[in-house]
């Protein structure tokens, strides 16, 4: 049984710990409002580039471009595939790296040819202790995710693709679902974007074909400009989500410890009182006996 002394100091690191996952709780709530905070003022941006590329496909008809293709059934398996991993730089987030590394792995298991590329330590770290080959790990930190970053990599991955490296580039990340929530890894497919998602639809393609446009030279070269844009958006929105749900993740898993911490400070709290008590208890016992010895010797 250990001493009273011991569970004192026990007390002493349990409540430390407890001090340092509270910290952690309360810094990873500030980082994901943040986050979010800053996603939500750049959306209407990348919203309206979306409203004009269905525009463009309504009065310019039918576009060809290198970053569309027709619908593909995804069960499909096979072919070469270019594979965005984005996953933290650290752990103490319960399961969030994990799922994540989980989804990629199942789209390298169904490729003939991949090409891996992963942003963030842990998914850098994990493949390459698996063996798995990595084509590029970003020297980006996912500790805050911004639109610079989001341009690096969609220039390198655009360059890749130019020059043949893979036919479809498919992204891995968490999507944060919001609340208190540690999101849902998913993939999807970032280049070619099914056409069919743009094509307007109904009383939109009616309105914006009866608008007279001109692009300048022609609207396939202003599509794929302005598609590079979106696809920045695209790339900043997966790490903005994998950021938040990361950073919700680890507020659900330092709330747990907390709690974990609260219960165990309770049981060692009591029985240090237990123990003390006990002590208490022996110390009165000895000396009632010692003093009825006392007084039997004097009668």
């Amino acid at each position: 049984m250990a001493s009273t002394k011991e569970i004192k100091n026990r007390i002493k690191s349990v409540g430390d710990t407890q001090k340092i996952t509270n910290a952690m709780y309360l810094i990873s709530s500030t980082k994901m409002r943040k986050a979010r905070r800053e996603a939500e003022e750049t959306k209407p941006y990348f919203d309206l580039l979306r409203r004009e590329i269905r525009r463009m496909f309504a009065v310019g008809g039918d576009v060809s471009s290198r970053y569309y293709d027709s619908a593909v059934d995804e069960n499909v398996a096979g072919g070469r595939n270019g594979i965005l991993v984005i996953t933290g730089d650290k752990g103490l987030a319960g399961a969030y790296n994990q799922n994540v590394v989980k989804e990629a792995q199942a789209l390298i298991d169904r490729s003939d040819e991949y090409r891996l590329y992963v942003v963030g330590d842990f998914g850098w770290r994990f493949f390459r202790t698996h063996g798995v080959p990595v084509v590029e790990s970003f020297q980006h930190s996912m500790n805050e995710p911004s639109l610079a970053m989001a341009r690096d990599i969609t220039r390198e991955l655009l360059d890749e693709f130019d020059d043949g490296a893979f036919d479809r580039l498919y992204v891995c990340y968490t999507y944060f679902a919001g609340g208190m929530s540690s999101g849902n890894a998913t993939h999807d497919r970032l280049i070619p974007f099914d056409k069919d998602d743009f094509v307007p639809q109904g009383e939109e393609t009616d309105a914006d074909a009866s608008t007279v446009f001109e692009y300048e030279p022609d609207v396939k070269t202003v599509l794929e400009r302005i598609m590079q844009s979106y696809l920045v958006g695209y790339v900043y929105s997966a790490l903005v989500n994998s950021y938040s749900s990361e950073q919700s993740a680890r507020m659900m898993a330092m709330d747990a410890a907390n709690d974990n911490a609260s219960e165990l400070l309770a049981q060692l709290k009591l029985e240090y009182n237990h123990l003390r008590q006990n002590a208490i208890t022996q110390e009165i016992t000895e000396i009632s006996s010692g003093a009825r010895s006392l007084r039997s010797k004097n009668a």
